[in-house]
């Protein structure tokens, strides 16, 4: 029982900074990948833009670390699809403070003028628990990166 009681000591901890880095790489994936959906959606669809907008609800709360959600203009209108995302992390642009994605119908993005550097961190900082960066090139194509947005 004493043995027990002992690696469940050590192992602990280790299983926190593991469950924490594997949200934020979940995190940063579902941003990706919701990312280059709507990037298609608007390749796909006869609007002039498909948006991608902070916030869960139908409500542009421009809150990133609540979630978001796929809308042909404007972000007011009823989502195509949601995501949300663990309350245990922390979603920011860091080139700016959009609150949603514009891409035109040919892929690009069209607003916001810079490109969003989202990233993602735990809510909590703990040791070894690494942040990572969603970022959209000049084309429109979205990319991840392991560690903060630079």
């Amino acid at each position: 029982m004493t043995i027990a009681g002992i690696l469940l000591v050590i192992a602990v901890p280790s299983f926190v900074q593991l469950i924490r880095n594997q949200g934020i790489k979940t995190a940063s994936f579902d941003l990706f990948s919701a990312l280059e959906y709507t990037r298609s959606e608007a390749i796909k669809r006869p609007a002039d833009v498909v948006m991608l907008c902070a916030g869960n609800t139908t409500a542009n709360d421009g809150a990133w670390a609540t979630g978001w959600r796929l809308v042909v203009s404007p972000c007011t209108s009823d989502p195509l699809r949601s995501w949300a995302t663990a309350s245990k992390l922390a979603v920011v642009d860091k080139a700016g403070a959009a609150t949603s994605i514009t891409f035109a119908k040919d892929g690009h993005m069209s607003s916001p003028a810079t490109a969003p550097k989202l990233q993602i961190d735990p809510a909590t900082s703990l040791a070894g628990v690494t942040s990572r960066c969603v970022q959209i090139d000049l084309v429109g194509r979205p990319k991840t990166q392991l560690g903060a947005c630079p």
